[in-house]
């Protein structure tokens, strides 16, 4: 009679992404502990990782960056993102890696994006997510997970703690749009002329690019902007273009407002990865006089086309 031989699974390790937050280092040590509790070894990745550690089927690999599993060819149920508190990733950051913003800013958005990226086929769990689960989170169908008591405090800079709510949910079902404030973005220096108020720009001079940014990464998927800008009857009179997408790609419209006013603009453009987003107001014409009033956008994913 033949003997049946059953090989074990040879799919390579466990993948658990963990984007940055306040609670690192409880998240990391639970993850330790459940992995050693179903009989596997965790380690912790920091710039990248060998590429012969992901052929054994006894690691965890703890990761704060989702390219690294897609990298390495980590199969759909080898792989999982936690996303816990995505307000305090950038801070989180900082104090890791003693940087400060805008960089941290930027690069905890992408890291938090490049989580998001890999809903549906792996496994995400979003901040949303951890509000409404029990005492505990299993992962892999092996490892399970308490999750930890937030000790997040009242965040250093709460105009990005607000525009980083962006990443507490995986799906469009439970998106609601989200406020990016004026102080987030970069004004030309000849627009603001010396002011203290956030957004106020002065339209005189040449054509050129009045304010851009905020450069957060966004996942993939449809995201429209909301843009809100006042216009004085000098500035009303002149044309605009805005942009809106990446610093490679972007969707456009000209505008001419034509009377004073407060003007909404909505523009729609399809993330096709992750990758940071930009919105730019640029003035076609030369201008002797006139004031804009930026106050700010919202950023809501929407379904695309046939969706």
């Amino acid at each position: 009679m033949a003997r049946t031989t059953f090989e074990p699974d040879r799919g390579g390790a466990y993948w658990i992404v963990l984007t940055p937050s306040a609670d690192d280092a409880a998240w990391r040590r639970e993850i330790t502990r459940a992995a050693r509790e179903a009989g596997l070894i965790c380690l912790e990745l920091s710039g990248g990782y060998d590429t012969q550690c992901h052929e054994d089927e006894g690691l965890v690999l703890l990761t704060d960056d989702a390219a690294a599993p897609v990298t390495a060819g980590a199969g759909s149920s080898r792989a999982a993102a936690i996303i816990p508190d995505p307000g305090s990733s950038f801070e989180a950051l900082e104090d890791r890696l003693g940087i400060v913003a805008p960089q941290s800013v930027w690069h905890a958005s992408m890291l938090l994006s490049r989580a998001l990226a890999l809903s549906p086929s792996h496994r995400v769990v979003t901040a949303n997510d951890l509000g409404q689960y029990p005492a505990t989170i299993t992962l892999f169908d092996r490892i399970r997970l308490t999750p930890p008591q937030s000790t997040a405090e009242i965040s250093r800079r709460p105009a990005v703690h607000a525009a980083f709510a962006v990443y507490r949910a995986a799906g469009p079902q439970d998106d609601e749009p989200i406020l990016w404030a004026d102080r987030l973005f970069t004004y030309d220096e000849r627009a603001t002329r010396g002011s203290t108020d956030w957004g106020v720009l002065d339209t005189t001079g040449r054509p050129r690019m009045l304010l851009f940014g905020p450069y957060l990464a966004l996942p993939p998927g449809r995201w429209r902007a909301r843009m809100r800008f006042g216009f004085d009857e000098n500035a009303a009179g002149h044309q605009y273009r805005v942009d809106w997408g990446t610093r490679t790609a972007c969707i456009s419209e000209y505008v001419t407002p034509g009377a004073p006013g407060i003007y909404e603009i909505d523009l729609d453009f399809e993330w096709t990865e992750s990758d940071a987003s930009e919105i730019r107001l640029i003035l076609t014409e030369g201008s002797f006089m006139g004031t804009v009033l930026f106050q700010g956008m919202t950023v809501q994913r929407t379904p695309g086309p046939g969706t």
